[in-house]
């Protein structure tokens, strides 16, 4: 479907070229988001009496976070465990933490995409208030559900993961995460809409309309554990949920979709790889000159 609206493209194009200064500027914000999980989980760390710096745990951060390339998702939570405790980090504060990161990354994620979807539902039909409103409600009850049903939920997801959480996970910690997931979001939506409009020369709808479709293409993507970083579902649902609010054509959602996800792969990607060399770089034994030792 993708391949047969690009082809359409062909014979609609986009009038206007790509304005690179626009979509450089919301790869700088989509960067910026990515900080702020960085940081996030550093405040998380630190509720287990766990300290990091700040680029040591981006270096954690973005290396693990390669897992999401592979089949299955689980292989970034225990990644990130691991190379935490390589650095002394606790493994009940490697593994609590990086299980927490996960589902409340989910959990905010849902939470942004119902108080989003209730825009798309205003934008694409008047007759749609009862439900957006139960949107709204249903949002607000799970962000006070949260601190308490988390922990809860942690043991289950570390046997699913291999990463068994030896603890309850503090109340802080879950608030911390809640907070910071919830920012990185509101991030990625204004990132996401700074793309759409240095692509296709400008924006057919309000912040809260693109920030609830990548968010949805996100989560649908994510939750497809067999398909590596939700290749293909999320490009499918984006297009669908671009085109059913009016932001976009057919054609327009298509190239949007493929072009984000090669431009938001380079932005996953490079960070992590640019970091794993560097430490691959520093545990290499340095080489010995023998030309001066005497034979």
């Amino acid at each position: 479907m993708l391949w047969r609206d690009l082809l359409e493209l062909r014979s609609h194009p986009v009038p206007i070229a790509p304005d690179w200064t626009t979509i450089a500027r919301s790869g700088v914000v989509f960067l910026a988001a990515h900080a702020v999980l960085v940081q996030t989980w550093r405040s998380v760390l630190g509720c287990w009496d766990a300290r990091l710096p700040f680029w040591t745990a981006a270096r954690i951060w973005s290396v693990s976070n390669l897992g999401r390339y592979l089949p299955g998702k689980i292989w970034q939570i225990g990644a990130m465990g691991a190379m935490a405790r390589d650095v002394g980090v606790s493994p009940i504060a490697a593994s609590g933490s990086a299980i927490l990161g996960t589902l409340v990354n989910i959990l905010a994620g849902f939470v942004v995409a119902l108080l989003g979807g209730r825009a798309l539902l205003e934008r694409s039909s008047n007759g749609h208030g009862t439900l957006a409103i139960a949107f709204v409600l249903l949002a607000a009850a799970a962000l006070l559900a949260a601190p308490a049903l988390l922990p809860r939920l942690a043991p289950w997801i570390g046997r699913v993961a291999a990463r068994p959480v030896s603890v309850r996970l503090p109340t802080r910690a879950v608030v911390y995460a809640l907070l910071g997931n919830l920012v990185a979001w509101l991030i990625y939506g204004a990132a996401f809409r700074l793309f759409m409009i240095g692509l296709l020369g400008g924006a057919a709808g309000g912040y809260a309309e693109y920030l609830a479709a990548y968010t949805i293409s996100y989560l649908l993507g994510y939750l497809a554990l067999f398909a590596p970083a939700g290749i293909g579902v999320r490009e499918g649902a984006m297009v669908t949920v671009l085109v059913y609010a009016g932001l976009a054509t057919r054609p327009q959602a298509a190239l949007v979709a493929l072009a984000s996800r090669v431009w938001l792969t380079l932005l996953e990607v490079v960070p992590g790889f640019l970091f794993w060399a560097q430490a691959a770089v520093r545990r290499r034994p340095p080489t010995i000159d023998h030309s001066d030792v005497p034979t």
